[in-house]
C-alpha cells in the first residue's frame, strides 16, 4: 500500500450528501492513491461515516492510501483536534464538508510539498462551480501569504499545512470556530497561520490552486444574521490576540459600513442586518466583550479548558 502523502480531516455534523460529493472528488483526483481520508463525523446517526465506509469501506478503501473514522464533542476546532490524532501523513489539509476539489487540485498540493521541503503552508482561492469568488475577494496573483494579506489569501478549506510545522505550534485554538465551546464563531484558521508565520513558517498562496464551494451569502436568513454576528466576534479577537494593524481593521470596517448602507438601499435587508452584526461582533471581540445574545456562551467558555497556545514568539 502506498504511503500517504496527504491527510484531509473533515470535521461534519449530519451533511451526507455534501460530504459525498467531497469524498467523489478525492476517490476522483490523480492523487487519490496517496490520499489520507480522516473523518471526524460528529453526529448521532453517523451519517456520513455510513457514507464513507459505502464508497471506500476500511477493509478496502478503494483508491485512497488509507482512511480513518472517529467521532468528537462538537467543534470544528475540537473535531480538527481530535483528527489530527488520526493523521499519519506529512502534510494535512482540512476541508469543509461541502467543498470539493477540482481536478488537479490535490495533486498540485502533494507536488507542492513534495517540491518544497522548507514550504510550512500553502492556501489556493475557493470558488463556486462556476468560477466566481467564493467567501473572499481573492488576491490576483501568487506570493507569500503575511499578516497584512491573509485575509485574500487563505480560508479553512483552501489551506494545507506541513504537519511538523502545525505541531510545533499547538493545531487549533478550541475556543475559536463553528460549534466552538466559546462565542468566538470564526478565526481560527487564521490563527493558526498567523501562528505558524510567527515562528517563522513560510506560507505560500497560489491562485491556481482551487477548491470549490458554493457562495453562502447567496441565500441568506436569520440565522446567517447570528452566524455573521459571531463571526465578527472571532475577526475582533483575532486582531487583539495578534496585535494586528489596527488601519487595515479601519479599513475592512469602513467598507463593512457601505456594504450595509449599500445593500440596505438595495433592499438586501437581511444582507445589510449581517454587514451590521459583523460589524458589532467586530468590537465586540476587539475589546473582549461579547454582545448580549453571545453572553452565556461567554460565560460557559470561561469555565472550560484552556486555549493550546504554546509561546512561538512575535506573534
Amino acid at each position: 500500500m502506498t504511503e500517504p502523502a496527504l491527510s484531509l480531516v473533515v470535521t461534519t455534523v449530519g451533511r451526507p450528501q455534501e460530504f459525498e460529493r467531497l469524498v467523489r472528488s478525492v476517490l476522483a483526483s490523480e492523487a487519490a492513491d496517496r490520499v489520507e481520508l480522516v473523518l471526524v463525523d460528529q453526529s448521532a446517526d453517523q451519517s456520513c461515516a455510513a457514507v464513507l465506509d459505502r464508497l471506500a469501506p476500511p477493509s478496502a478503501p478503494g483508491r485512497l492510501a488509507r482512511t480513518a473514522r472517529t467521532t468528537s464533542g462538537r467543534g470544528a476546532s475540537h473535531g480538527r483536534n481530535t483528527g489530527m490524532g488520526l493523521v499519519t501523513a506529512p502534510v494535512v489539509g482540512f476541508p469543509d464538508d461541502n467543498c470539493w476539489y477540482p481536478p488537479g487540485t490535490l495533486l498540485q498540493v502533494v507536488d507542492a510539498f513534495t517540491g518544497e521541503p522548507g514550504l510550512a503552508g500553502l492556501s489556493g482561492r475557493q470558488l463556486t462551480e462556476g468560477g466566481a469568488p467564493s467567501m473572499l475577494r481573492w488576491k490576483a496573483s501568487a506570493g507569500p501569504i503575511t499578516r497584512h494579506n491573509f485575509l485574500r489569501t487563505s480560508i479553512m478549506s483552501t489551506m494545507f499545512f506541513r504537519r511538523a510545522d502545525m505541531d510545533a505550534v499547538g493545531h487549533f485554538d478550541e475556543t475559536m470556530g463553528v460549534g466552538s465551546f466559546g462565542w468566538y464563531g470564526a478565526g481560527e484558521e487564521s490563527d493558526l497561520v498567523l501562528r505558524v508565520l510567527a515562528a517563522g513558517g513560510r506560507v505560500r498562496y497560489d491562485p491556481a490552486l482551487v477548491v470549490l464551494q458554493e457562495e453562502p451569502r447567496d441565500a441568506p436568513d436569520d440565522r446567517f444574521v447570528a452566524k455573521m454576528l459571531s463571526y465578527g466576534c472571532g475577526m475582533g479577537n483575532l486582531w487583539r490576540l495578534h496585535g494586528l494593524s489596527r488601519v487595515q481593521l479601519a479599513y475592512y470596517a469602513v467598507r463593512k459600513v457601505g456594504a450595509v448602507v449599500l445593500r440596505g438601499a438595495r433592499g438586501r435587508r437581511v444582507t445589510a442586518r449581517a454587514d451590521a452584526a459583523y460589524l458589532r461582533g467586530l468590537l465586540a471581540g476587539l475589546v473582549d466583550r461579547p454582545p448580549r445574545e453571545l453572553r452565556e456562551r461567554a460565560e460557559v467558555a470561561g469555565t472550560a479548558r484552556p486555549r493550546p497556545r504554546p509561546e512561538v514568539g512575535g506573534a
